[in-house]
């Protein structure tokens, strides 16, 4: 059978995130963690040239605090671009039951707040909004989060700023 045309539409393999930024295709993902599977990017100009979108996903197993870091893409951030988070409970009978709380900090300064979500959601954050940290609370079963960016992820494709730590949770759990 012949190779397909499209398919270097299809991502087999995500890629992940290392400690420069850089979206790296393993050969095989371990989970190191005891909580969650970190964040695996399954669309972005590294993975396809063409792509204007990105996409990440992950799963949590148990309570933690993402998004602390002092600025930038892993601490309180903002950008000019439109984002989704899609947190997706995994209980197939209740499909809005979460199986967790979340707690998503968005906004900066006096319009700085928290919002906290128990049931399966999707939270737009358009461009320039603030937000993070994100902390995952009372984790019962595995649950998933999706983020789908409206750019295309890959290094000085977008202008990302630090948002202000004032009024934000520091702490890891």
């Amino acid at each position: 059978m012949a190779a397909s045309r499209y398919e270097k539409y299809v991502i087999r393999k995500p890629a992940i995130i290392d400690k420069d930024g850089q979206h790296v295709v393993p050969e095989r993902i371990e989970v190191a963690g005891r909580v969650d599977t970190g964040p695996l990017v399954w669309c972005s100009r590294k993975l396809i040239k063409e792509s204007n979108i990105g996409v990440e996903s992950g799963i949590i197993s148990g309570d933690i605090t993402v998004g602390t870091g002092s600025a930038g893409a892993f601490g309180p951030h903002k950008h000019d671009f439109d984002e989704m988070f899609l947190f997706l409970g995994t209980n197939p009978k209740d499909i809005n039951d979460l199986g967790a709380e979340a707690e998503f900090w968005l906004g900066e300064g006096e319009e700085l707040e928290k919002v906290v979500l128990n049931t399966s959601a999707c939270v737009y954050v358009p461009a320039g909004l603030a937000h993070f940290p994100l902390t995952w609370k009372n984790v019962k079963r595995p649950c998933m989060f999706v983020v789908i960016a409206c750019t295309a992820f890959g290094p000085g494709l977008y202008k990302q700023q630090p948002a202000s730590l004032e009024g934000r949770p520091k702490r890891r759990i």
